[in-house]
């Protein structure tokens, strides 16, 4: 812990040691033909002190140049970045000692140290510096005192019982403090003996003895702990240890102890090397107190690339038992899982239009997702794509998929499908017109669970026809010069019927209706099934540019279907399509001024005049860290929500944190969570973020649904320190997901020049 506020202190010791290196009052005499050159631009380079010359300045100078200098009143000496000051400062050649006292001022690369005595022997850099202040400018503002600072030799430095914050220098609310504090700039490491840290006169933490990196390198050690509470898992502290096995890998143990689960490890590791990259994460109690069994979680990702061509990776995940998440999670978002995949893949190109991918997917389900769907052992997929050859696009997709059902009890077997086409896109300023032709055959060997193995094969043939206008107009929009486009098209598809309710249903459903399906050959996602569709679809987007930046504002869109047959191509269980018109689609958003945002669609229903579906989110995000969003969703039978959330000023630094999430809706299954809905809050989050000049305080309490029936309460409570880190469970990715367009008030700035503060 605190290993951050200790390499900032390590700053004061390296920037003085550096001083000392540099120092020197023994200048020699520039030879006549020294000639300035002009440079272009103030480099960031370090110069090199050897054989650089030292100026001094004063009032009055006194002594013999062999012997002592003395400079008296206002005395300076600079040397290669470097300036010290002091109401007298006095240099030795016999001993190579500086002695500066009185209201003593060092500044080198914009952090100030100032105290009443320096003595220094420069050439072997020992000596001592007397009760100094300390600013570092390019640390994050932070500053500090140590009651005395012992150079020890070439890179090496002693303070004692120095102290660091980020407050200002009139009472700090925080402060950390060490009793000794070691720096070895050979070895890259600092020790510090006794380290606490006090918030508001209250020690919070402490550690007798820790070791640190004076770099950026990671170092091996103990993090600062957290500690929150959830309603599963009652009070939970964690105290995470960081391993750092290599400068390409590393690893974290996180041992936590809760109230209610009882102890539990968790891990991570992650490597980064040439050609592949990944990580594998752990958590693994061996016996809860609530259920009395051993549980785990774990998921493992890796990926690679170019090796003898091929690239791919894995992506896999599994839990101990049915209720994992619903017990262990901290969000909704995990609280959701109900299908965790076990993915292994290779892919690699075959010359210049040509690709081949082979992957292996299993699945672990859980709750109400049993028994899951279709495992792929395995996929072989080849795919074809050729521009431009002869003015033509030619595309292909083949593949054989060998599936099994996991529950023994469906049909399995083998599908094998080749769909190529061609197209020739004309396209003009203005318009463009895209005629295209394809074929998707398809062939199937099914085993069913009785011993019965039969084949199948479908051939069916598709073209379509895709057509579009651009016309563009100046308009005057609120003051402002915009240009409007019209963009109306037009896509016709004829796809003929084909008897396929014998064929399996692998990996098919129905495709939602949206802008982007609109535009779709086929009314299914999946092989299993070709619609038979003789349908046109008319659409048209309007949208508001600026000419100057081209940026778009706001965009108008509307679109619908006119079906020339009935569909007879249906999925067991989803009645096939009888109305000759589709919905009418309609889509509007963009900027509308004074930080606010609006993003907003609807489908209508022209046959039976309702709305299936509809959504209108609204956002204020003005620069000062005000945050409003609102919005409203509906989807038939699946969804209803009012959704508020908000980062709002209350008074003096004190800002509320909200978020409702309400359902209004009683039937169907909610999309996400996959839990039957009912009427109530779905997620909520309440509480108050408190900003200081060099911390900030977060208190916020959370519940949010898991289950049918069943909910999760958790409590934050964070203290962050400015240019330090934080105290407590960090519930920044809470805040973020629940309240769109958070952001942190504070935060470590990004270095500046070392040419801040300059004198």
């Amino acid at each position: 812990m605190f290993r951050r506020p200790l390499r900032l202190l390590s700053g004061l010791m390296a920037s003085l040691s550096a001083f000392a290196s540099v120092t020197g009052v023994d200048a020699q005499p520039m030879s006549s033909g020294f000639v300035l050159k002009l440079d272009g631009q103030l480099g960031e380079g370090r110069l090199s002190a050897t054989a650089l010359p030292a100026f001094g300045r004063a009032w009055m100078v006194e002594g013999h140049t062999e012997e002592q200098t003395t400079l008296i009143g206002d005395a300076e000496v600079r040397r290669a970045g470097s300036v010290i000051r002091g109401d007298r400062i006095t240099y030795t050649p016999s001993t190579d000692e500086l002695v500066a006292t009185g209201n003593v001022r060092v500044t080198r690369e914009g952090n100030v140290f100032t105290g009443p005595a320096l003595r220094l022997r420069i050439d072997a850099n020992e000596g001592t510096f007397t009760s100094p202040d300390y600013y570092l400018a390019l640390q994050g503002g932070g500053r500090g005192h140590a009651e005395r600072i012992d150079f020890l030799g070439p890179g090496r430095v002693l303070a004692a019982r120095s102290t660091f914050t980020t407050c200002g220098p009139e009472t700090p609310d925080w402060q950390i403090s060490t009793r000794a504090l070691f720096i070895d700039q050979d070895a890259d490491q600092g020790v510090g003996r006794n380290a606490l840290l006090t918030f508001k006169g209250t020690p919070l933490l402490a550690s007798p003895y820790l070791t640190f990196s004076l770099g950026n390198e990671r170092k091996s050690g103990f993090l600062t702990p957290s500690f929150g509470v959830t309603s599963r898992s009652g009070v939970d502290l964690m105290v995470p240890f960081y391993w750092n096995i290599a400068h390409d890998t590393d690893a974290t143990l996180y041992p936590r102890v809760s109230t209610r689960r009882g102890a539990q490890l968790g891990g991570e590791i992650r490597y980064l090397r040439p050609g592949f990259s990944g990580d594998t994460r752990f958590e693994a109690n061996p016996y809860d107190l609530e259920s009395g069994m051993s549980r785990h979680f774990w998921h493992t990702r890796h990926s690679f690339s170019n090796i003898a061509g091929w690239g791919g990776g894995w992506d896999m995940r599994g839990v101990s038992d049915d209720r994992y998440f619903v017990d262990y999670s901290r969000s909704i978002v995990t609280s959701a899982d109900r299908i965790l995949p076990r993915v292994v893949s290779v892919s690699r190109g075959l010359g210049e239009d040509w690709s081949l991918s082979v992957s292996v997917q299993r699945f672990q389900s859980i709750l109400d997702a049993r028994p899951g769907p279709y495992e792929r052992e395995p996929q072989v997929t080849a795919r074809w794509l050729a521009r431009d050859r002869g003015g033509f696009d030619m595309t292909g997709l083949f593949g054989v998929t060998q599936f099994r059902a996991p529950d023994g009890i469906r049909p399995s077997g083998t599908r094998a499908v080749a769909n190529p086409s061609v197209a020739w896109p004309i396209r003009r300023p203005g318009w463009f017109v895209v005629p295209k032709a394809g074929v998707h055959a398809t062939s199937y060997q099914i085993n069913t669970p009785d011993g019965r193995d039969y084949g199948l094969d479908r051939s069916v043939p598709t073209v379509s026809l895709d057509s579009g206008l651009l016309f563009e107009r100046p308009v005057s929009f609120a003051g402002r010069d915009l240009t409007q486009t019209l963009e109306p098209r037009l896509f016709y598809v004829r796809t003929p019927f084909r008897e396929q309710n014998a064929f399996p249903v692998f990996d098919t459903a129905p495709a939602d209706f949206n802008f982007a399906q609109l535009f779709s050959e086929n009314t299914f996602i999946g092989n299993d099934r070709i619609a038979d569709v003789n349908q046109m679809t008319a659409a048209a987007i309007s949208r508001l540019i600026d000419p100057a930046t081209g940026v778009e504002g706001i965009r108008f869109a509307t679109g619908f279907r006119s079906y020339f047959s009935d569909q007879q191509v249906a999925i067991p269980g989803v009645a096939p399509r009888t109305d000759r018109r589709s919905d009418l689609l309609f889509a509007a958003a963009g900027p509308l001024g004074s930080h606010w945002t609006l993003d907003t669609g609807l489908q209508y229903s022209m046959a039976t005049t309702v709305m299936p579906r509809f959504s209108v989110v609204g956002r204020y995000l003005p620069p000062d860290g005000r945050i409003l969003n609102a919005g409203l969703r509906y989807r038939r039978e699946q969804l209803g929500q009012v959704d508020v959330s908000t980062r709002w000023p209350i008074m003096n630094g004190w800002n509320s944190l909200v978020r409702l999430n309400y359902s209004f809706l009683a039937e169907g299954f909610d999309p996400v969570s996959q839990v039957q809905n009912s009427r109530g809050f779905v997620e909520s989050l309440a509480g108050f973020e408190y900003t200081a000049s060099c911390w900030a305080l977060r208190v916020l309490t959370q519940q949010f649904r898991t289950a049918a029936n069943a909910r999760t309460t958790a409590f934050f409570l964070q203290l962050e320190l400015n240019g330090v880190g934080t105290i407590g469970q960090n519930p920044f990715q809470v805040l973020q997901r629940n309240i769109p367009g958070y952001r942190l008030p504070q935060g470590t700035l990004d270095p500046g020049s070392r040419y801040f503060g300059y004198e």
